[in-house]
């Protein structure tokens, strides 16, 4: 996902009702604004405190601003009595609200100070042509987390596929982006006939619960049996024909969920076989040889990096306190979520839980993949077809990285994402998961 060089905080009003289940977890509300800095012109004005407004550079049709009568050129200089500073001021007040909350604004226009009260509306849900997209919630301990399944056009109880993405906290929804990487591989897979489900993590889209950087992987584990549960109680599914897909980290979430709830089969993409330890330690060396490190320094790079992971995931001590013995290990732990879900995942008998698994797996790995290697997946291939001979195929994609997107080898996928550059999705992916599925069906 690239930048953009203004702040966006779109709604746009949606005609699509949630299911009963959904109903009852509003949708996260957005302005409906293009933002950026404050020129200098107006920031001389006396009209404001110097360090506070923001400009609104474009107001999306139909949204909560254009009903609210905003236009562009204004000055948002507050939100309910809060200054305004910078566009993340005030993304942060709208993701706090949902759909219904008002806010009131105090705008400057033509020299001049103006109220404003915004009704927020949610912002709309994804719509595919050729099939239903249905958003609607599971309960996990007392907290809903948003749940969103794609279903084909057809008749009868249909094979389905719960999917988990990886690492980090961010949004599994994507109204505006139909060439997200992931709502392209559940697009494919949905056309190929799979019911697919997502679940957004704690705090995520939707979802209630705590902030996601601060829950644990046990936590995460929860919301995925609990999604699968409801994935196979659907009248429309066929709750012997489902599946997990797990990429990255959810390689490894993946196992762990299908270990409390059984499903048919897993496909474990660009994911780790080894110790969440040993893989710190190879992945950093890996990155360190494709960012053009002097040899000379790499060893000395390591040693911090084997320190700081050491201080981390072994002593399990919180980050914060690593820091202040260490500052330079900020560099080698940023890795975004709680120190316990990484501690958890480094504390994983991975081998003996892939070989507690009965399913049959499919392991894939892109050869442009600069942050997990073939050996990784060959080690669970090794693990389950030593436990049952022939549960497992590895595909290797010659021309695929990490975010699934086409790139020649490691080196330029390593400089595009440095460069915060996106890729074509490769084609190739959502027809290979989709012919192993349909085989085990």
């Amino acid at each position: 996902m690239r930048l953009l060089p203004c702040a966006l905080a779109f709604v746009f009003a949606s005609h699509l009702p949630l299911t009963a289940q959904g109903a009852d977890l509003a949708r996260r509300a957005f302005m409906g604004i293009s933002m950026t800095a404050l020129p200098e012109q107006h920031a001389a004005s006396g009209l404001l405190p110097k360090g506070e407004g923001i400009l609104i550079e474009r107001i999306i049709p139909g949204s909560s601003a254009e009903k609210a009568g905003l236009l562009k050129g204004d000055v948002l200089a507050k939100i309910n009595d809060d200054a305004i500073r910078s566009s993340a001021d005030v993304i942060g007040v709208v993701r706090a609200n949902r759909a219904g909350a008002a806010l009131r604004l105090s705008l400057i226009r033509d020299g001049k100070r103006e109220e404003r009260i915004v009704q927020l509306i949610g912002q709309p849900l994804e719509t595919t042509e050729g099939f239903e997209t249905i958003y609607e919630a599971v309960d996990v301990e007392g907290v809903l987390r948003r749940t969103i399944v794609t279903k084909p056009p057809r008749d009868g109880k249909q094979p389905a596929v719960l999917f988990v993405g990886g690492v980090g906290c961010y949004s599994m929804d994507y109204p505006f982006d139909e060439k997200a990487n992931y709502r392209q591989i559940l697009s494919s897979l949905t056309r190929q006939g799979f019911v697919t489900m997502r679940v957004e993590k704690s705090g995520m889209g939707d979802s209630e619960g705590a902030p996601c950087s601060q829950v644990d992987m046990l936590t995460e584990v929860k919301g995925y049996v609990a999604g699968l549960k409801a994935l196979k109680a659907k009248p429309f599914v066929n709750a012997d024909k489902v599946f997990i897909v797990g990429h990255s980290i959810g390689g490894i979430v993946g196992p762990l969920v299908a270990d409390e709830e059984p499903v048919r089969g897993i496909v474990a993409m660009s994911t780790i076989g080894s110790t969440w330890f040993e893989y710190e330690l190879i992945n950093r060396r890996r990155q360190l040889k494709l960012a053009g490190t002097e040899p000379q320094k790499i060893g000395r790079q390591m040693q911090l990096k084997q320190w700081c992971m050491n201080a981390l995931l072994i002593e399990r001590q919180p980050r914060a306190q690593i820091l202040e013995k260490r500052p330079e290990c900020a560099a080698e732990m940023e890795i975004p979520s709680s120190d316990s879900y990484l501690q958890q995942i480094a504390a994983q008998d991975l081998p003996g839980l892939w070989t507690r698994l009965k399913p049959d797996t499919l392991l894939i790995y892109g050869s442009a993949d600069f942050l997990t290697s073939s050996d990784e997946h060959r080690e669970i291939l090794d693990v389950l077809n030593a436990a049952r001979p022939g549960s497992a195929t590895f595909v290797e994609i010659a021309d695929m990285d990490h975010y699934f997107y086409k790139m020649k080898d490691q080196k330029e996928s390593f400089l595009a994402r440095r460069e915060d550059r996106g890729g074509e999705v490769h084609t190739e992916l959502g027809n290979i998961i989709g012919s192993w599925l349909k085989e085990r069906i």
